[in-house]
């Protein structure tokens, strides 16, 4: 007898379940996404001991008859997808036909639904074995009951964490979807007590601000458009905490990509710096036929057709969107008596609700007033020192400047190396910098893949200033590299570039690189902290930062606070 056996029908079961169910939370997505599918629009989630014991969610959306009840726990039975084309044109949240049949077979399972109002049958599982079925008098709908998740696997049982963390994700995972779903009214129940509650609203704005509790001057909106993807970003401010998570749909399907991430946490560090996380509903629709949702069981990882047109969309999107929270206008509630005349219009102000105190001084600073083109190409300076008085500087590093009735202590190194990182950064996207040929040609050794990448994407390189000839299947020779004054190993550093473009896909995998080699040269070029600078430099240096398209140095770092007349007062007691 062979030693290659089928596994049991059960056994089956429990391993898909494992692909598809991580936690209470995952239970919670499926059957959500189902509702969504049927066209709810009102839908409660209830659920008990952090999903553990009991997890219920009732919809008011098409149902199902009687056939449809006791075929939708069968594997791999679907009402949303009948041939392989379909497969390429997804439209809907659940396609697989895995999600029930797998939650049933590691819990106490029932299923409820009516196609109209008192007419609906009812199917219950346990284990994945039918134990009861038959007709129920409920409105029209569906309503899925999930019991004692795991309680067949007490292996997997043990893993899930505290009913407080389970909870918070769901709790999270509700969130999201909310305002992925503006329409749709959704409650919240844990433990018999309404934890969220949002009822239909009339646009995402409206509904974000409700989720995130936070007012229109915190957010902004912007929307971009290239061929037939277009994109839209609630974006809240960098510079406020939100007790509310960000999130990323895809033809509305909620995603969590790490190359998406990439691109984002990417752009935020070069526009804001430091480990700041802003909260932000990001959406990205294009034709189903453009995007490949089938790569991961739990639908969370996408494919796209082409990912550097997507990846450049959200790039622009999140630079327009922090570009438009720097240079907005300011809110008129948030600034009583603050002065309006032109000349003092663009001053930079910190909310009275968000001043710093004590060691939170040294926080990072609010976003700044000014005026700025938010076209993702270009920004427009995104500071103005205007009608300021330099004071002097303390310890030959920190020039102090009296504007308005606040104090700016500006970093003169971590200004002066934003500007000639800055001036870097500009040289290689116009290209201005040209190509310098290289003394001796190096090699560049390389796998099969990685020369398959290369032939690719010769393009860039050669946009960049590197000029890479092919010498075999295995080696690329280095005859030129950009003439920007850098002197990293350019070998090492190809590699690196085509490891990421390989991983990550998109051609912007360059930036990463020169960035940091920019960033590099520019300390080593900066002014230095503790060299006295003369008053014309210091006039100059105020302009160069005017100019600055950016509030923090390239490594991330502000290069200056703010201390108010209001603080100093404060803490002398004034």
């Amino acid at each position: 007898m062979g030693i290659v056996k089928r596994l049991p029908e059960q056994l089956i079961d429990q391993i898909a379940a494992g692909e598809v169910i991580e936690r209470p939370a995952s239970v919670v997505k499926e059957l959500v996404e189902n509702a969504l599918d049927a066209g709810a629009t009102d839908i409660i989630v209830e659920v008990a001991r952090g999903g553990r014991e009991m997890i219920r969610v009732a919809d008011d959306g098409s149902g199902m008859g009687q056939e449809d009840l006791f075929m939708a726990l069968e594997r791999h039975a679907t009402s949303k997808l009948s041939d392989a084309q379909g497969l390429s044109r997804i439209a809907t949240m659940g396609f697989r036909g895995e999600a029930l049949p797998s939650i049933a077979s590691v819990s106490v399972f029932s299923l409820a639904s009516a196609l109209a109002h008192g007419d609906g049958f009812r199917v219950a599982a346990r284990g994945g074995v039918m134990t009861e079925s038959g007709p129920v008098s409920r409105p029209k709908g569906t309503e899925a009951t999930v019991g004692r998740l795991f309680f067949n696997l007490p292996a997997r049982r043990k893993f899930l964490k505290s009913e407080e963390r389970e909870f918070a994700h769901i709790k999270e995972l509700i969130q999201r979807l909310a305002v992925t779903h503006p329409s749709i009214a959704f409650r919240l129940i844990h433990n018999e007590r309404t934890a969220l509650s949002f009822a239909a609203a009339t646009s995402v704005a409206d509904r974000a601000a409700e989720v995130w509790k936070a007012g229109r001057d915190e957010t902004t909106l912007v929307e971009e458009t290239a061929g037939h993807t277009a994109g839209t970003l609630l974006l809240g401010s960098p510079y406020r905490s939100f007790a509310a998570p960000a999130t990323v749909t895809v033809n509305r399907r909620i995603v969590s990509d790490r190359r998406v991430n990439a691109v984002i946490y990417r752009v935020i560090r070069e526009s804001v710096g430091g480990d700041h996380r802003p909260v932000y509903a990001l959406s990205i629709s294009l034709p189903p036929e453009e995007v490949d949702v089938n790569v991961h069981p739990a639908k969370s990882e996408v494919r796209f057709r082409d990912e550097s047109a997507v990846f450049a969309l959200i790039e622009a999107l999140f630079r327009k969107g922090l570009a438009a929270l720097r240079t907005g206008e300011r809110s008129p509630e948030l600034f009583p008596g603050a002065p309006t005349s032109p000349a003092h219009a663009a001053l930079p102000r910190i909310a009275p609700s968000a001043r710093p105190t004590g060691t939170e001084l040294f926080s990072p600073p609010l976003p700044l007033t000014g005026v700025a083109d938010t076209t993702p190409a270009s920004f427009s300076p995104a500071i103005r020192i205007t009608g300021y008085r330099v004071l002097g500087t303390l310890f030959d590093t920190y020039i102090a400047v009296e504007m308005g009735d606040a104090l700016y202590l500006i970093d003169q190194h971590a200004s002066h190396e934003r500007i000639v990182y800055t001036r870097l950064r500009e040289a290689m996207e116009k290209k201005s910098g040209l190509t310098q040929l290289t003394l001796l040609a190096e090699p560049v050794h390389l796998s099969p893949v990685e020369m398959a990448v290369w032939r690719e994407h010769r393009e860039m390189f050669a946009d960049i200033g590197l000029t890479l000839e092919e010498l075999d299947d295995e080696t690329l020779v280095i005859r030129g590299v950009p003439a920007l004054s850098l002197d990293p190993s350019w070998p090492s550093l190809v590699q690196d570039l085509l490891a990421d473009i390989r991983e990550q896909g998109f051609s912007s995998a360059w930036d990463e690189k020169f960035l940091s080699i920019a960033a590099d040269r520019a300390c080593k070029r900066a002014v230095r902290a503790g060299r006295s600078l003369a008053p014309e430099e210091i006039e100059r240096l105020i302009a160069d930062i005017n100019a600055s398209e950016v509030l923090t140095c390239p490594h991330g770092r502000p290069f200056f606070f703010v201390v108010s007349k209001r603080d100093i007062e404060r803490g002398i007691g004034r």
